[in-house]
């Protein structure tokens, strides 16, 4: 069964509601960001992360969703 974590991001750019769904084959991102909702696909931890900073989601969120990740 596929688990699903969410958070919320909040800077100075604004804020984005990030959802990231743990699959077999990775994770699959649903970000809302920019006024503009986006599905995005990522193999591993790292091309999470590196998606995540894409859109400018704050370190601590990215950690966040790290250790979320980890528990789920």
């Amino acid at each position: 069964m596929d688990k699903l974590v969410s958070t919320e991001s909040i800077n100075c750019l604004g804020s984005k509601d990030i959802q990231v769904e743990i699959t077999k084959d990775g994770f699959v991102v649903n970000i809302i960001a920019w006024g503009e909702w986006y599905i995005e696909k990522a193999k591993d931890v790292k091309e999470l992360e590196d998606l995540l900073n894409e859109f400018n989601v704050q370190q601590y969120t990215i950690n966040e969703i790290k250790e979320m990740i980890a528990n789920a």
